[in-house]
């Protein structure tokens, strides 16, 4: 099935509240080392690439920071400004990062959280430079998913080989995927000082919740329905058959560089 990544990518807005239900959070430690790496002061300017429900926005704004939050659905939105509302000095506008007019605004930081991907590679790293104030930060996160071993690991495998075999990918190593995103950023010769750190963590999942997750995940989203309600069928059964719950592994990965200083 071929990916349309506009269309994917507004796909979990027709999702909104699963996406604030299910989806996971992301480690204290990365967001303390995004603030220490940055050095953002107190009073410091935050945009946000693809700020979804607010999972990671939230995080920054308990700390104080003034955030501007792109984000091209409306249902996304809707649940963010109700999770934030608490905090006046994050605002949202209604836009993909890549049509949205800057009109000369500058940041101290840019994050984006399991979103800088849906942006077109050849708008992304240029975009987010011309928005940064002079040797302001990128940062860049995502919860990888390195694999579920063991017993459950095999069997949801044979799951999926029977009800949605196009759904299993090949497999590449987490560490693959993070040296190629390393070396991209390296590569780009707007930014400098690149680094990248990882935090391992787990999430445990009753079956309903772990159902729900998989609902807000854009691939499962474009199965049939029929085939999409028998895997979910199956992977109920399965985990029943485990006690009523999953553990799921996650890879927090955080990519940071500074904005090279053009203006020196």
């Amino acid at each position: 099935m071929p990916i349309d990544w506009k269309r994917d990518s507004q796909s979990f807005d027709s999702v909104a509240d699963l996406y604030e239900t299910y989806r996971p959070s992301y480690p204290a430690e990365l967001i303390d080392d995004v603030v220490t790496l940055s050095g953002i002061q107190a009073n410091g300017e935050i945009i946000e690439v693809g700020s979804g429900t607010g999972k990671a926005t939230r995080l920054y704004a308990r700390r104080g920071f003034s955030i501007l939050c792109l984000e091209p659905g409306q249902n996304l939105i809707e649940v963010a400004k109700a999770q934030l509302s608490d905090y006046p000095q994050v605002r949202f506008e209604r836009s993909r990062f890549e049509e949205w007019e800057a009109n000369q605004r500058k940041f101290d930081l840019l994050i984006s959280a399991q979103a800088f991907h849906w942006v077109p590679q050849e708008v992304r790293f240029v975009k987010a430079a011309s928005v940064l104030k002079s040797q302001g930060y990128i940062a860049l996160f995502w919860n990888m998913y390195p694999g579920m071993d063991g017993a459950i690991g095999y069997e949801l495998d044979v799951v999926y080989r029977k009800h949605a075999p196009e759904l299993i990918k090949e497999s590449v190593p987490p560490e693959q995927l993070i040296q190629e995103r390393t070396a991209s950023l390296k590569a780009k010769p707007e930014f400098e000082n690149v680094v990248v750190r990882t935090y391992p963590w787990a999430a445990q999942y009753e079956t309903e919740a772990y159902l729900g997750l998989l609902n807000t995940y854009s691939d499962h989203l474009r199965l049939p329905e029929q085939r999409r309600l028998a895997l979910f069928e199956a992977i109920a059964e399965l985990i029943e058959k485990h006690g009523g719950l999953i553990e799921k592994p996650y890879l927090a990965v955080l990519y940071m560089a500074r904005r090279k200083n053009r203006d020196a």
